[in-house]
């Protein structure tokens, strides 16, 4: 009788076990093709040379940053706005592929930084990237990955949160690969994105007899 009883303990064991299998198994697959279209989808956006990319980002303290990045062949402007409060402090950096300038505009000053030793660069990447097939994989076990509309578009959204304390979640649009929004560490930064209509005109510095130069 005792046995029997054991037996029967073992065969519900096992069969919870074979659920919690079969259950991981459709997650992790699930996870796999989605993660895997991801990729494929923004790969088509990486290697792009004419781009535009508005970031907002809002800070937990609630300072608002605005940038507007574009790139154009060799050429790179960056203008990014800084609002705490109200207050704007409003820097503009120009690599025109041989230098670049940084002009700052505040409420006391106007300087510019001339051929500034610094890298302009705003990257579109696939904030899911793995070197191979094994490490989407292992990722696509600890995802969680859900179905949204945003903005009017398709999203996924896609938290990668190993520790349930801090938020790592994107919000990427099914249709290019591409994170629309993050929210990473409590910083939510939302990113809008256009190809291959940069105009020439957003080259064009300012007028640098109206700054300072710095020393």
């Amino acid at each position: 009788m005792k046995n029997k009883k054991i037996k029967k303990i073992l065969k519900i064991t096992a069969l919870i076990v074979l659920v919690i299998i079969i259950l991981v198994l459709i997650h992790t697959i699930r996870n796999f093709v989605i993660i895997k279209e991801i990729q494929n989808n923004a790969s088509k956006y990486l290697a792009s040379t004419n781009y535009h990319i508005k970031s907002v980002a809002t800070e937990e303290d609630g300072v608002i940053v605005t940038a507007n990045y574009y790139e154009k062949d060799n050429k790179q402007t960056m203008i990014m706005e800084r609002n705490m409060n109200g207050k704007i402090a409003k820097m503009s950096m120009y690599n025109n592929g041989e230098r670049t300038n940084i002009y700052y505009d505040n409420e006391e000053e106007k300087t510019v930084q001339l051929d500034a030793e610094v890298a302009l660069w705003f990257e579109i990447f696939d904030c899911l990237e793995t070197e191979n097939d094994w490490q989407t994989f292992i990722m696509s076990i600890t995802t969680k990955i859900s179905k949204t509309q945003y903005n009017e578009k398709e999203c996924y959204i896609v938290n990668l949160s190993m520790n349930g304390n801090e938020k790592n979640e994107y919000y990427i649009e099914k249709d290019t690969g591409l994170y629309v929004k993050a929210n990473i560490a409590g910083q939510i930064a939302e990113r809008e994105y256009e190809f291959n209509n940069v105009s020439d005109e957003v080259f064009v510095e300012p007028d640098v007899s109206e700054y300072r130069v710095q020393e």
